[in-house]
């Protein structure tokens, strides 16, 4: 991933900072989202972030930029494509079924290799619901969560 020092004008860097206050991202991400919404924006496909994850060098964390983009089954019986874990070729994913969805779901969200698989793969009202039951490691989490303060939202209270 590409570093570089933005000098932004300071009424836009206030706005920006406004803006990511309100959606409980960091200004970095805020300023990585827009970037990403403006260039799906051009092109018509899912936009994606990548957040870079200290305990996973290299591998950084792909965050879809819109929640609605996430078309993707809501129900039924799935095969996800080898390329995201070859030890589970051929696998039939029932997602009726939630202990499958949130395997299903874990694999995508960990093994995406851009917007489209997260666009293809994942269901944003199922991935809301399921949030809470997905086991993934916590760079993976924390990313999504401040993108998407609504996954956070959905998190059943503690009795």
């Amino acid at each position: 991933m590409k570093r570089s020092l933005l000098r932004l004008p300071d009424d836009l860097h206030r706005k920006l900072k406004a803006a990511a206050g309100r959606e409980r991202r960091s200004l970095h991400d805020e300023i990585l989202v827009l970037l990403e919404r403006g260039l799906a924006a051009e092109t018509g496909q899912p936009a994606a972030a990548l957040i870079s994850s200290e305990s996973r060098p290299g591998r950084p964390v792909l965050v879809i930029t819109d929640l609605s983009d996430l078309r993707g089954p809501a129900g039924g019986k799935i095969v996800l494509p080898e390329r995201l874990d070859p030890n589970l070729a051929g696998v039939v994913f029932d997602l009726e079924e939630p202990s499958l969805l949130a395997e299903a779901y874990q694999l995508v969200l960990t093994q995406a290799a851009g917007a489209w698989d997260l666009a293809t793969w994942l269901n944003a009202a199922r991935l809301i619901e399921a949030w809470h039951l997905l086991y993934l490691p916590a760079e993976v989490r924390q990313a999504w969560e401040e993108i998407h303060p609504a996954l956070t939202i959905a998190r059943p209270q503690s009795v």
